[in-house]
């Protein structure tokens, strides 16, 4: 079986990862059987082969919409200086 091309760092993380059905369904009775969601036992067979820094992000807007929620309560004009202090910094 030949090797996974392995990219070079600095490339980009696809955001979709396509498993084969055959491999989906074999995941799908793992992750019912130790009472994990699909995504989870993925997250668990990587966790067990390569070590506890593997994870998945959330997708862009989730992490927008969690970025505008940390900012409820803030009246604007300290919005507007964080804003303003964030883009000064080059953030």
């Amino acid at each position: 079986m030949p090797r996974p091309k392995v990219q070079p760092s600095g490339a980009s993380t696809p955001r979709t990862i396509r498993f084969p059905e055959a491999l989906r369904r074999r995941l799908a009775a793992e992750a019912q059987r130790c009472g994990r969601s699909f995504e989870a036992q993925v997250l668990a067979v990587l966790r067990s082969h390569y070590g506890e820094n593997v994870d998945l992000a959330p997708p862009p807007d989730k992490i927008l919409a969690l970025a505008l929620g940390s900012l409820a309560g803030i009246p604007e004009a300290d919005r507007q200086r964080i804003a303003r202090r964030m883009r000064e910094s080059g953030r």
